[in-house]
């Protein structure tokens, strides 16, 4: 939220959602979020565990943007097949992977979506180094292909299971280096950083990984914030995603997230499971009832970078560039 704008405003337009159903048509995704509270929501664009993409109707593109309107749903976040994995040393799945990640990025700029979220990906038999350098060269000649026009891709953050890369911010940190010039920023995703031994649970485990995601990836530079509690125990590279409280990182974890001054402004996005019917909207009312309506006096308030440059924001002007469970 820009400066000036009023507690009680910014706290009703907090920008919060779920991973909504595609099945039947995008309209129904975009109705589904309005209808349990959302004001910002995630999609998959085509089917997430098949190569075969979608086409896109003008019909239903036209269609999703005036419901988007009406409901002021933003951003759009669209998370990318599960199947792509960009930073595979084998010729044959990279090569589908950087077509099926091309046509990605096609769908996400027709949906006019803010936001295309990207696994990493696995560097299987390769090594670290070698999957950071193949997974930015697949990410540009996709963008070779489709250049973005309204999207930003959002390399996410993993838990460090095998040899996935993203487990560590610097991995992150090294891949955007590599994409430098492209729209290209961080998601961060709550469980991930649990499973991967970040005690995000704690004040001091929260206030730990906020420094170190600013000194690597830098905090300005990520808008998304994926809101999931963690089945896994702390550190044991496990994705398993809880309802929220439910979790390893529980409710007061939660709570001195979704209320850190420096995080307040960013989308949440929710992928907990669905197990009975209204999860979904059970998961967003626990979220939002820890939601204050202004920043607690006793939490840390640190707005400078490690850099000593003052944080940005979407809302208050990111650094200028240059010219992803259900069907």
């Amino acid at each position: 939220m820009g400066e000036g704008i009023g507690e009680t405003e910014a706290f009703s337009k907090w920008r919060v959602g779920v991973h909504t159903s595609i099945a039947g048509s995008l309209n129904h995704a975009a109705e589904t979020a309005h209808q349990i509270g959302c004001t910002a929501f995630q999609i998959f664009s085509s089917s997430p565990r098949m190569w075969k993409q979608r086409e896109l109707s003008a019909e239903e593109i036209s269609a999703l943007a005036r419901l988007r309107a009406r409901y002021d749903l933003s951003p759009l976040v669209i998370h990318t097949n599960y199947l792509v994995n960009l930073a595979t040393p084998e010729p044959a799945t990279r090569t589908r992977s950087i077509e099926a990640f091309t046509q990605e990025i096609r769908r996400a700029d027709a949906l006019g979506a803010e936001y295309l979220v990207l696994h990493p990906g696995s560097y299987r038999s390769g090594t670290i180094e070698g999957g950071i350098r193949t997974v930015a060269a697949a990410i540009r000649e996709a963008a070779g292909r489709a250049p973005l026009k309204t999207t930003t891709i959002l390399v996410e953050n993993m838990c460090g299971q095998g040899n996935v890369l993203g487990g560590k911010f610097a991995e992150l940190r090294d891949i955007l280096a590599l994409l430098d010039g492209l729209p290209a920023d961080c998601c961060m995703d709550t469980a991930h950083c649990y499973a991967a031994g970040m005690d995000i649970a704690t004040r001091e485990g929260l206030e730990d990984m906020l420094s170190s995601l600013d000194k690597t990836v830098g905090l300005r530079r990520v808008p998304v914030i994926h809101t999931n509690d963690s089945r896994s125990p702390l550190g044991s590279h496990r994705d398993r995603h809880q309802h929220i409280g439910k979790g390893g990182i529980g409710l007061e974890g939660f709570r001195r997230i979704v209320n850190h001054p420096l995080l307040r402004d960013r989308t949440f996005i929710l992928e907990t499971p669905i197990e009975a019917e209204g999860d979904d909207r059970r998961n967003l009312n626990a979220i939002r009832s820890l939601r204050e309506s202004r920043v607690s006096q006793s939490m840390p308030l640190r707005r400078r970078s490690a850099a000593g440059k003052p944080l940005q924001t979407r809302a208050s002007g990111r650094t200028a560039r240059p010219q992803m469970r259900k069907v």
